[in-house]
């Protein structure tokens, strides 16, 4: 157990090295860290704004998170990302809980080192987006509901009596009250997240449950509600009063919408997540495959599988498809892992061979697979070396020591951040207009003015809103505001195409597209100066400011 408690820690400082050691890449990390920005320096933490414009597409949760650690690190990109690492590092921490009280202390050790050396958790828990927080709350609901649904009495005589039940499910000192409103409470903070999937998630998991075990009331409680609607209302109560169709605007556009149409283009085929959960998961997703354990007390084991299960075709179903969206299976299947891992030699070989065969794909593809110039390099040295940690890792977990194939099959996992990072610096020269916005050197007076040209780190890097010149709002990338554009049309950032011409005086910097030729021309044909470039934009600016 001190080898497993060594090596947790170790997976820990691993995969906390380097969360601010890149730029924020556009559009999801900029327009979230720029959200994050303004709430810590207007200290409102009520209405989230994004270039001073309400941005309602999300709740308060992440955002004030984010401020927070502004507050204290300052407008950085660690500040940005440190809330995704903790709330991952959270629900790492309640799965060890959870493992403890259904099983054992064994299980609770392998359970959070399995949950933080999960590819897809590592991607979005280094990422400056909402999903991380929301698979924390998801999974203390559904930890939460079933110790309430297997502590119940139960309604049917079939069964030990309750009071001679032992159920390994339920621990000393608690109540099922107690856990029926904590869990009621994490649904709460998950609807103020992002949105009211927090609440369908766990209760479609837990009620079949419920209903299964004959406990279906166990999950309903006054308190739980109370508690629940306490969580809730003060935030929606007072951005309610700042805009009153913002209800309307949450449950008919981003959740009715969003799941049952195609109005948010974010559509897929119902087989989108299959390889998303199968290689996301890997090895451990092998584990499960290759591994059939059966033990006497099952219910946990249901349980989990409903919790990967009714999910996973839950989203397949939605006209809403996102990878993230299937981060609340993770924890789901890194308990099932730390049941089976240390009696199943077959699924710890298993998973040894395809972190070999991945390996060596890696070290072999350099050869084969040409990729874009700016990071063909990086990539080929990054696959390189991973694919040497992947084969090493894969052979080691051969050996008949659980807990060493354990370590050896995860090192390849949590060392990804660190190898792939000149990967992702050199994707971020395309995605992200930090460099951008380090060539314009502006003074403080200087206004920024993008035509049709707006990407959230852009504010976020200039510190100062962008004056947006626009005939939709599409820059955004933000659902409230572009479909309120001629309400905020006029506002003092956000400007229709017809307010340009009055723009050129006085000291400014003008921001479009590199390949928008039609408003190059124009600027260039009024005298001024090519001041920036990039891949995707370029600054002019009058001959006087230079």
């Amino acid at each position: 157990m001190r080898f497993l408690t060594l090596w947790l820690l170790v997976v820990v400082v691993v995969l906390s090295i380097g969360l601010g050691a890149f730029p924020l890449l556009d559009p999801d990390e900029g327009r979230n860290a720029e959200v994050g920005r303004e709430m810590a320096l207007t200290n409102d933490y009520v209405m989230p704004r994004l270039d001073a414009l309400p941005y309602l597409d999300k709740p308060i949760v992440y955002f004030a998170a984010e401020a927070a650690a502004m507050e204290l690190l300052g407008p950085t990109e660690l500040a940005a990302r440190l809330p995704a690492f903790l709330f991952t590092l959270a629900t790492a921490a309640f799965v060890a809980w959870f493992a403890r009280r259904v099983w054992g202390p064994q299980e609770a050790m392998i359970a959070p080192i399995v949950t933080l050396a999960t590819p897809l958790t590592i991607a979005f828990s280094r990422t400056v987006i909402f999903d991380s927080a929301l698979a924390f709350f998801i999974t203390v609901a559904l930890g939460c509901f079933y110790l309430a649904i297997d502590g119940a009495p139960a309604s049917s005589p079939a069964g030990p009596p309750p009071s001679r039940r032992r159920d390994a499910a339920w621990p000393a000192g608690g109540t099922p009250a107690l856990h029926v409103v904590l869990g009621w409470a994490a649904i709460g903070f998950g609807v103020i997240t992002k949105g009211p999937v927090a609440i369908a998630l766990p209760l479609l998991v837990a009620v079949p449950y419920a209903i299964w075990r004959k406990r279906g009331g166990a999950i309903w409680s006054l308190k739980g509600l109370i508690v629940f609607v306490l969580v809730i209302a003060p935030w929606v109560w007072a951005i309610s009063r700042a805009v009153p169709d913002f209800l309307h605007y949450v449950v008919v556009t981003e959740t009715a919408q969003r799941l049952a149409t195609k109005a948010l283009k974010r559509t897929g085929p119902p087989w989108y997540f299959v390889p998303f959960l199968i290689f996301g998961a890997l090895p451990w997703s092998v584990v499960l495959i290759a591994s059939h354990r059966r033990t006497t007390n099952d219910q946990p084991r249901t349980f989990l599988l409903l919790w990967l299960l009714i999910p996973f075709v839950f989203f397949s179903l939605s006209q809403s498809k996102r990878p993230q969206y299937i981060l609340p299976l993770m924890p789901a299947i890194a308990l099932l892992v730390s049941r089976v891992w240390c009696d199943s030699a077959r699924g710890r070989r298993w998973a040894g061979g395809v972190m070999m065969a991945f390996g060596a794909a890696l070290v072999a593809a350099p050869s084969f697979v040409r990729l874009r110039p700016e990071y063909g390099e990086a990539a080929r040295s990054s696959a390189l070396v991973l694919g040497i940690l992947a084969l090493a890792g894969g052979a080691l977990a051969m050996v008949p020591w659980r807990y060493v194939a354990l370590a050896a099959i995860t090192a390849p996992v949590i060392a990804m951040p660190i190898v792939v990072n000149p990967i992702v610096n050199a994707i971020a020269l395309r995605r992200s207009t930090k460099a951008f916005v380090q060539q314009l050197r502006l003074g403080d007076g200087t206004e920024v003015i993008g035509i049709e040209a707006y990407t959230g780190s852009m504010s976020f890097y200039l510190r100062r809103p962008i004056v947006v010149v626009t005939p939709d709002g599409e820059e955004f990338t933000s659902n409230y505001i572009i479909r309120h554009y001629d309400r905020f049309a006029g506002s003092p950032t956000l400007k229709p195409p017809s307010w340009l011409a009055s723009a050129f005086d006085g000291d400014k910097v003008f921001i479009v597209r590199a390949g928008d030729k039609v408003h190059r021309a124009q600027l260039e044909g009024r005298g001024l100066r090519l001041i920036a470039t990039s891949a995707r934009y370029v600054a002019y600016a009058p001959l006087r400011m230079r």
